[in-house]
């Protein structure tokens, strides 16, 4: 199985729609056990790494010219993983199995915990996403770089696989609830996060689906003991007015501000360095 940044996107089971052949570290010989498949290599693959200037490329032709050997191993033992497109209209993160091959414009996290979803999919990580993230194209589009925005992002505990229990339901039941949804009106994440932040949309389900992330804000928000910050969460669409555009710029520079000061204390006790605003 083969997955990409479109099908998580775009397909309301997030599922795949391609294969791709994939000998792993295989040597040729061990490869040959499948003439078919490499057969196929050979003739698709073989001629544009010959021209490659990375000599492992060229003598390995039936390998992946970069396997990331170091995700596998992270994902060595899980089930299902966190995964997030590089460039998507909305940040968005989604459970995949582990069995397949992610393309390029996937980010994999080795987390399975409900928490952990839940901390991505709040507004505390969004905001920190786009405001360490790059912009791509000529529209500045956002774009999610687990490097700038993963990396350095403080999650409520030191470790991103700690689970709190108030965060396990509520990042399940979003995660269930969006999926039912997807599922149910055959929308990708992006047709329903355009809903969502739609404040002209009142569709039943995406009023529940927004109060969820409401909830989830807050519920991330104590995590971190900062229910001082609660009075502050704006409603969970675009703004379209000068007062809501304020409102959510306060939250963010809250949030912010705290995110990087967080990160300053850990790192005085860690003794490293830390990105500063």
């Amino acid at each position: 199985p083969y997955l990409g940044g479109e099908e998580v996107n775009t397909s309301p089971t997030q599922d795949f729609d391609r294969y791709v052949i994939n000998f792993g570290d295989m040597s040729l010989e061990e490869a040959s056990r499948w003439p078919d498949l490499l057969d196929i290599v050979r003739e698709k693959v073989k001629p544009e790494r010959a021209r490659q200037a990375d000599k492992g490329g060229r003598e390995f032709w039936w390998r992946f010219l970069r396997p990331r050997g170091e995700l596998q191993r992270a994902l060595a033992g899980l089930d299902r993983c966190l995964v997030i497109a590089r460039d998507p209209k909305h940040f968005c993160f989604s459970y995949q199995p582990t069995n397949r091959v992610f393309t390029e414009k996937l980010f994999a996290l080795p987390l399975v915990s409900g928490t952990a979803f839940a901390v991505l999919s709040s507004r505390i990580h969004i905001l920190w996403a786009l405001f360490q993230g790059r912009t791509t194209g000529g529209a500045g589009t956002p774009s999610y770089s687990s490097s700038e925005c993963f990396e350095t992002f403080p999650f409520p505990q030191p470790d991103p696989r700690s689970t709190i229990a108030s965060l396990e339901g509520l990042g399940n039941s979003l995660c269930a609830s969006r999926a039912e949804y997807m599922q149910r009106t055959e929308q990708g994440l992006t047709q329903t996060y355009n809903k969502l932040k739609d404040a002209g949309c009142h569709d039943e389900a995406i009023v529940a689906l927004r109060a969820l992330h409401l909830d989830l804000d807050r519920a991330v928000l104590t995590a971190y003991g900062w229910d001082d910050l609660h009075s502050l969460v704006p409603p969970y669409t675009t703004p379209t007015t000068d007062a809501d555009k304020l409102a959510l710029a306060a939250f963010e520079d809250a949030v912010i501000d705290r995110l990087f000061a967080l990160n300053a204390t850990r790192a005085e006790t860690r003794g490293f360095e830390v990105p500063r605003p």
